[in-house]
C-alpha cells in the first residue's frame, strides 16, 4: 500500500537564472525526508523501484502548475491542467538523491526566467509498510512552498483530498480502478488517460484549423477528410500547403435548379477539383488526380 506526499524543492537559484530553466532538478534528497505527514526514506532500494515503475509506465511524467493534475481541491476553475514540462527520466545519485531530467515548455521557461514560479513540488509515492519513496506521480511549479532555504519539507497544506480520500484513492477513482489496484496499475491507467486527453485536444485543434481554412477559402468541403488526415500525419506539411494555396472563389449559380441539377452539380464539382489539382504542385505530390476528383464529387 502506498500513499502520496508532496515535497517542495527550489527550482532555481539566482545563479541558475543565467542559464535558463535547469535540465535536471533534485526531486528528493537521499536519506530521511521530514514530513508533517510522517517521515519517509529515499534510499537505493526505493529509488530503484521508482525508476523501474517509471520505465514500466512508458510515458513521460507531467509537471503542471499548482498540482492541477491531481484534480479535486487542486483543480483549476476551467478543469484544465496545462503542462509546464515533462519528466523524461529519473536519475539516482547515491548520497545525493533522486533527480529528474526535465523537458520544459517554452511558457514554463519564460515563467521561470521571470521568477513567476520559483519552486518545484513533486508528488511522491510512499510505501506505508517501510515509509520508502517508491515512485513519482507528478510534479508542479508552485509559489506555495513550506521550506526553509533549500531543505526539503512537505507543503503545509498536506495532501488529503476531497471526501477525506488520499490522492492515490482519488486517482484510482478518477481512472476507474478498484482499491486493489497497485501503484503501477494506477500510473499506467493515468498515463492512458493523459494520452486520451492529448489526442482529444489534438483532434479539436485539427477541426478548428480546418474550419478556419475553409472560412478563409483555402479549403473546400470536399477536401475536409483529406485535410484532417494530412494534419494528423504531418501538421508542418499542412501548414505549407495552406501557405502555397490561393484563396478559392467560386462564382454563383447561373442556371435555375432542374431535374438534371444533381448531375450538373457533380460535373461542376469534378471540374473545379481538376482545376484545383492541376494548379497545386503539392496536391500532385500527395495524391493522384482521379482520387482527388472522386473525393470531391463524393463530398458534395
Amino acid at each position: 500500500m502506498t500513499e502520496m506526499q508532496r515535497t517542495d524543492r527550489r527550482v532555481l537559484t539566482s545563479e541558475a537564472l543565467d542559464g535558463g530553466a535547469p535540465e535536471e532538478v533534485l526531486l528528493a534528497p537521499w536519506g530521511t525526508v521530514r514530513s508533517t505527514k510522517g517521515d519517509f526514506v529515499v534510499d537505493a532500494e526505493g529509488v530503484r523501484e521508482a525508476i523501474e515503475a517509471f520505465a514500466a509506465h512508458g510515458t513521460d511524467v507531467p509537471i503542471d502548475y499548482e498540482h492541477q493534475t491531481l484534480g479535486g481541491a487542486y483543480a483549476s476553475p476551467t478543469g484544465q491542467a496545462p503542462a509546464a514540462g515533462w519528466i523524461k527520466r529519473l536519475i539516482a545519485r547515491a548520497g545525493e538523491g533522486l533527480f529528474a531530467a526535465i523537458e520544459w515548455t517554452e511558457s514554463a521557461k519564460a515563467q521561470l526566467a521571470s521568477k513567476a514560479y520559483r519552486y518545484l513540488s513533486p508528488v511522491a509515492l510512499v510505501r506505508k509498510r517501510d515509509r520508502r519513496l517508491v515512485g513519482i506521480h507528478s510534479a508542479a511549479l508552485t509559489n506555495k512552498p513550506a521550506i526553509v532555504g533549500m531543505s526539503p519539507v512537505v507543503n503545509s497544506e498536506g495532501l488529503e483530498g476531497e471526501d477525506g480520500l488520499s490522492p492515490l484513492a482519488l486517482l484510482r477513482r478518477d481512472v476507474g480502478l478498484g482499491e486493489e489496484a497497485d501503484v503501477a496499475e494506477v500510473l499506467a491507467a493515468a498515463g492512458r488517460r493523459i494520452n486520451e486527453l492529448e489526442e482529444d485536444a489534438r483532434r479539436r485543434r485539427v477541426e478548428a484549423r480546418i474550419g478556419e481554412a475553409m472560412r478563409e477559402g483555402k479549403l473546400v468541403e470536399a477536401q475536409r477528410r483529406w485535410a484532417e488526415e494530412l494534419m494528423l500525419r504531418d501538421e508542418a506539411l499542412f501548414d505549407r500547403y495552406l501557405r502555397a494555396t490561393p484563396v478559392v472563389v467560386f462564382s454563383g449559380r447561373t442556371t435555375p435548379p432542374g431535374v438534371s441539377d444533381a448531375a450538373r452539380g457533380a460535373d461542376s464539382r469534378a471540374h473545379r477539383a481538376r482545376i484545383e489539382y492541376r494548379g497545386s504542385a503539392l496536391l500532385q505530390k500527395l495524391t493522384d488526380e482521379e482520387a482527388y476528383v472522386a473525393e470531391a464529387v463524393r463530398g458534395g
